[in-house]
């Protein structure tokens, strides 16, 4: 028994020994393991806080460049907002030329419409467009003293007797109507007339028709015209006198007619053509012209054969023309020449001529310099001379020519767009030393024994809309007979228009 129980102590023992032995090794290898994981611990947290600390500076990066991006997304935004606020009157320029466009179509479809509706109303034979146009003129006229007419004063008579001076007067016989018509084109070239008359061709032979008048031809023009030549039949003013002075007192005969202004209508045939430069500046006219007689008519019924007609050949005119661009504006010169062969009794021929000079100077877009100048013989058919080719003697078979000149200046003054004053001034003077001791110097009639004649006029003009019209107007008129004293008249003149 003991020695079992000395056996199983021993056991015991041996036991107990192996499992301090064990515990023993068991309890170093933990601490070896404990002192192992310490370090890896210890080894991980070193790189977790070396992992944060880069983390951190990655984050502290990321911060200043987001500061830096917002710092840049607001100078976008005001760069952005600049440049919309730049682009927007861009964009308003842009729709206003878009709606004017738009506006301009419509425009040109109006006016078709109203083309063919005028179309409608006036048909013409030929079937194409024929537009009627005039100018209901009422005029009024106050006048100092004795004038050859009452309603448009040209010269200044004397008094006869004891008749009383001066007169008021009113009439419409200045009303113009007309009618202008366009044609196919032609050669290339769009072809077009147009007619105008008045009614101041006299006062009929009928009671209380003082204020009436007869109709009358005042122009006539049927041409074709390229892009910058035209050929032209005509019943107008002569081609070496285009311009005229303004005035809406004076349009059965234009302002300052005899008084330095070459007027007459006659028939002529005109060629023009402004491209004789590259620039364009400088242009020619040529034409040939079937100058009238000076003075009344032989006979009312029938019309005489002028000495111009009676030489076979009519009279030849040209005229040299210049533009001066200056700025927006352009000075325009001009310079004419005119030949006429006219044939009076005993085969006897007179050579007429004139020379002539006018301009236009626009200063600036308010004040306007115009006017002419002609030095000529026997030019009494275009309007100067004082109403004479020449002057006869009774003892002389042989007419010599009237030598003349003479010229007007306007001076206009565009106030506004409506409203207008105009200063002209106009002198014809035929040479006294042709007219002293012919048949005519103690004539009788005011125009025959005219010598010069001097009108200057003031007027100023209203035009509250395109088609109607208000003037009023001084006028002074100095007329001298070949020998005596000269006579004057003043007047004052109202006028009314409307136009269509």
């Amino acid at each position: 028994m003991n020695c079992e129980r000395s056996r199983r102590s021993l056991s015991i023992i041996l036991a107990l020994t192996v499992s301090l032995g064990a515990g023993i090794c068991e309890g170093q290898q933990a601490d070896t393991q404990t002192s192992s994981s310490s370090e890896r611990l210890e080894k991980r947290m070193d790189q977790l806080m070396t992992a944060m600390d880069n983390m951190r500076e990655q984050l502290d990066k990321s911060q200043r460049e987001m500061e830096q991006m917002r710092s840049e997304i607001a100078d976008l935004r005001t760069q952005l907002a600049q440049a919309h606020a730049g682009e927007a009157p861009e964009q308003a320029a842009t729709d206003l030329q878009s709606s004017v466009q738009q506006l301009q179509e419509q425009s040109a479809i109006l006016q078709s419409e109203v083309k063919q509706h005028d179309q409608t109303k006036v048909e013409s034979l030929s079937k194409y467009p024929v537009r009627i146009s005039g100018m209901l003129l009422f005029t009024s006229l106050l006048n100092s003293s004795n004038v050859d007419n009452v309603d448009l004063a040209i010269i200044a008579t004397p008094q006869y007797g004891n008749q009383p001076q001066g007169s008021l007067s009113a009439t419409a016989r200045q009303t113009i109507l007309g009618l202008e018509a366009s044609g196919p084109s032609l050669w290339g070239a769009r072809s077009s007339a147009d007619i105008s008359v008045d009614f101041f061709g006299g006062i009929p032979y009928a009671d209380y028709a003082t204020s009436s008048g007869l109709l009358r031809l005042r122009t006539a023009h049927a041409g074709l015209d390229w892009s910058h030549r035209s050929l032209l039949a005509s019943f107008d003013r002569p081609l070496i006198s285009p311009l005229q002075p303004t005035s809406f007192l004076s349009v059965g005969e234009p302002a300052l007619a005899w008084s330095g202004n070459l007027w007459t209508w006659s028939p002529q045939l005109e060629f023009k053509d402004s491209s004789l430069l590259a620039n364009k500046k400088l242009g020619i006219d040529a034409g040939l012209i079937d100058v009238p007689a000076p003075g009344p008519p032989p006979s009312h019924a029938l019309r005489a054969a002028s000495p111009s007609e009676q030489s076979h050949q009519p009279g030849y005119e040209t005229r040299l023309t210049s533009s001066i661009p200056i700025g927006d504006r352009a000075i325009e010169i001009g310079a004419g020449g005119y030949y006429s062969r006219q044939a009076y009794e005993d085969d006897h021929h007179l050579d007429a001529w004139a020379g002539t000079l006018d301009w236009k100077i626009p200063f600036t877009q308010h004040l306007e310099l115009s006017g002419e100048f002609y030095r000529g013989r026997s030019i009494g058919g275009l309007g100067g001379g004082a109403f004479k080719d020449y002057a006869p003697f009774a003892d002389d078979t042989i007419q010599r020519g009237l030598n003349a000149e003479g010229g007007w200046g306007q001076f206009k003054i565009k106030m506004t767009r409506s409203l207008e004053t105009n200063f002209a001034f106009g002198v014809d003077n035929a040479f006294a030393g042709d007219l002293r001791g012919s048949d005519v110097e103690f004539e009788n009639n005011d125009y025959m024994n005219l010598a010069r004649n001097r009108t200057g006029f003031a007027n100023v003009i209203l035009r509250p809309k395109t088609y109607l019209l208000f003037s009023a107007e001084y006028r002074n008129i100095y007329s001298w007979p070949i020998s005596g004293q000269s006579n004057s008249n003043q007047s004052l003149g109202l006028a009314a228009g409307y136009l269509f």
